[in-house]
């Protein structure tokens, strides 16, 4: 975890030594999305969400649009996993969306700048079945 640290010693009287050197140990943020994804019911691959274990995120706002540009989807919370819905609740057809994400990380300078993650995903639907 983020944070700066001391070790102190106590003797069996209760003692307690002088703190050693401060050492501080910054957070190692890290977000990669895939960039391909199932959304067809069979409850294998059918959430875009990051992978492996997303580490230090405070905060993620995500974005998707379509070919043409037009914003099909928009959320933002500590955590990412869309299910290939529209805004409104609709299935999206498959086809290629391009997303950005704006993400926070619980960092030990509360200003550092947030990541912006550009890239695109696949949504693939018909006749997929992930073994």
């Amino acid at each position: 975890m983020a944070g700066c640290y001391y070790v102190t010693a106590v003797s069996k009287r209760g003692l307690e030594s002088a703190p050693s050197n401060k050492v501080c140990v910054d957070a190692c943020p890290s977000l990669v999305l895939p960039n391909v994804f199932t959304p067809n019911g069979d409850g294998k691959n059918d959430v875009f969400q990051p992978l492996r274990c997303p580490r230090f995120v405070s905060s993620i706002s995500f974005v998707v649009y379509n070919r043409w540009g037009a914003k099909v989807y928009e959320t933002s919370g500590s955590s990412l996993a869309w299910d290939g819905k529209s805004v409104d609740g609709v299935d999206l057809p498959t086809g290629l969306y391009y997303y950005q994400a704006t993400v926070s990380y619980a960092m030990l300078d509360k200003n550092f700048p947030p990541q912006v993650i550009k890239g695109w995903v696949q949504i693939l639907r018909e006749g997929v079945s992930a073994r």
